[in-house]
């Protein structure tokens, strides 16, 4: 876990996560800072992303489910993601249970006070009521533990169901999103984005590259970029762990749910932060369109495709392959994000300051990616804006491309680029060429996604 150093110079990630977390609350601020004093802040940090990550797949639009599932949604049984969730809840208790023994440094005297002010003016209404059950963030954490138990015994009932529903999946969705705003403190804490304790970046090589950003907006707005991927990549952690020791891996269902819900928002701050930003450099806007589609694009792949069935999957080594597979994309797609964004603005960035042993073959994945990219943008910008396309400059744009980059393709894949080349060559008017440019670029984005890919197979990723 990166540190926490007092930086002499400016740094770009200590002034990002500050304008992210919300202000007004110094009990929350001071209890957090009591735990990470007594070296419990992993333990926050495990409760707060296991909280997430079932309130997401408590979500029906970050539910790992086929097609066909969806079509046939209200007779579908939902009996297996709800044992999922049980275990979940399981690994929350234990996160709670190991925070709250950490207690709380001192009385909060301002709260006490306002808290015998109301006593005595009798003002008791529901908000007055919340508020005086959970002074602290210890009683909202106690709170939480109770309603996390109430909840596992509930769905211990449930099971008893034989077919247990969609409209029960709604409802315990519904209960358990009521149960954790009515958790004062725990709301709160799960309604920032980022902690100073856990998230702050300690990188010489990504400062000097941020503090070059002569635009404070673009700086800060490029820093938190990084620090949502970097969540990312602590997030596949705890599946790393399960993988490399052998472990249950099922439950991890619950964290593929929330990088596909906080990616799919990545992916929308960095088309409305960076994209439609002034200022922003061609190179800059064009990583940052790669790195939103990369990331909208694999985590849906991994839904929609990779995880689809594992809820009910029997056969162990089924489900590990599968969980391993989805992690070492994700993985894949985050680090290389990272890197595109940072070689966009500083092309000679040390690869190796960030991620040592993959660093090389990052590297030469990420400039194929590029390269593909950047003949994508051409093509739709041909087949959007030009009525009558230029077939020569095309063939002329596709062979620089086949010249410099094509090599670095596997074989198979020269095949249907080449073929997609010469039909292009040969179309008779401009409806052909166009048509066939669409089709083209089809061909292209799936070609990205494959070249993420291979990047985890060749280097047999783990953490």
């Amino acid at each position: 876990m990166p540190g926490l150093k007092s930086p002499k110079a400016h740094n770009s990630f200590l002034e990002a996560l500050r304008t992210e977390i919300v202000a007004g609350n110094e009990n929350l601020s001071s209890w957090i800072k009591h735990i990470h004093s007594r070296g419990a802040i992993d333990s926050l940090f495990g409760l707060e992303i296991w909280l997430k990550g079932i309130r997401s797949f408590l979500n029906i639009e970050h539910l790992p489910l086929a097609d066909s599932e969806k079509e046939d949604i209200l007779s579908r049984s939902f009996r297996s993601e709800i044992k999922i969730i049980r275990n979940a809840v399981q690994i929350c208790e234990t996160y709670a249970c190991d925070v709250i023994n950490v207690g709380q440094a001192e009385t909060f005297e301002l709260e006490r006070i306002i808290e015998d002010k109301l006593r005595k003016e009798r003002i008791l209404d529901s908000h007055t009521n919340r508020f005086l059950a959970q002074i602290t963030p210890v009683d909202s954490l106690s709170q939480l533990l109770d309603s996390l138990n109430d909840l596992r015994v509930s769905i211990d009932a449930y099971q008893q169901i034989p077919n247990p529903g969609f409209q029960l999946f709604l409802t315990l969705g519904r209960n358990y999103r009521q149960e954790l705003k009515n958790c004062r403190y725990i709301d709160m804490l799960m309604s920032q984005r980022f902690r100073i304790q856990y998230d702050l970046i300690d990188n010489k090589s990504l400062m000097g590259v941020l503090r070059g950003i002569k635009d404070e907006q673009l700086q800060r707005n490029l820093a938190l970029a990084i620090l949502y991927i970097y969540r990312f990549l602590k997030y596949l952690k705890f599946v790393s762990s399960d993988l490399q020791y052998d472990r249950p891996l099922r439950h991890h269902l619950v964290i593929f749910s929330l990088l596909h819900e906080e990616m799919e928002n990545l992916s929308n701050f960095l088309k409305a932060r960076i994209l439609k930003g002034k200022g922003v450099s061609p190179d800059l806007k064009n990583a940052a369109d790669l790195v939103a589609y990369s990331l909208k694009t694999e985590s849906r792949r991994v839904l929609s495709r990779e995880l689809v069935f594992v809820s009910r999957e029997m056969e162990p080594a089924n489900i590990y392959a599968r969980m391993e597979n989805s992690h070492g994309l994700l993985l894949n797609c985050c680090q290389s994000g990272i890197l595109s964004l940072i070689h966009s603005v500083d092309a000679n960035f040390d690869d190796q300051s960030l991620f040592k042993k993959r660093a090389e073959r990052i590297a030469m994945g990420d400039h194929v990616r590029q390269d593909l990219w950047g003949l994508r943008q051409y093509l739709i910008e041909i087949s959007e804006n030009e009525t009558v396309p230029d077939i020569n400059k095309i063939i002329e744009r596709l062979t620089s491309f086949k010249e410099k980059s094509l090599p670095s393709l596997m074989y198979r894949d020269w095949a249907g680029f080449e073929n997609f080349m010469e039909t292009l060559a040969i179309s008779n008017s401009s409806n052909e060429i166009i048509t066939r440019t669409r089709k083209f670029i089809n061909f292209i984005e799936d070609l990205i996604q494959e070249v993420s890919k291979r990047g985890f197979y060749q280097n047999n990723i783990k953490l």
